[in-house]
């Protein structure tokens, strides 16, 4: 269910009555799966990683919909070493794992809602 093999996943995941998972990945990927099988169902390129849980909620339209939080930054972007901290006492290296995640996602800051 990942992203890029390289990122770990940091989203939290949402099944539905309907037995639909939904997940995000830190490449910037909204994605429904079938929580049986895994199948994908459909996936959506949201501009920044996924860090939160999807949630879901009934509109007063009477629709279902599902809501999720794109947006990397803070500590993750540091650590990366794809921006520069102005802080000179901050002297952590860049991890090996999220070191290149500024080549498969940008910063960000959004709440993205579909209907189901």
């Amino acid at each position: 269910m990942g992203g890029t093999r390289s990122l770990p996943n940091w989203s939290g995941a949402l099944v539905t009555a309907g037995d639909v998972a939904f997940y995000g990945t830190l490449d910037g990927w909204f994605k429904a799966v079938d929580a049986k099988t895994g199948k994908l169902l459909s996936k959506f390129k949201v501009g920044s990683g996924i860090v939160g849980n999807p949630i879901t909620y009934r509109g007063p339209d009477g629709r279902q919909y599902v809501a999720v939080y794109a947006g990397i930054g803070g500590d993750l972007v540091l650590l990366a070493g794809d921006v520069r901290s102005d802080d000179p006492t901050d002297v952590r290296p860049p991890p090996t794992r999220t070191r290149d995640i500024g080549r498969h996602t940008s910063q960000g800051g959004i709440v993205w809602i579909f209907g189901l």
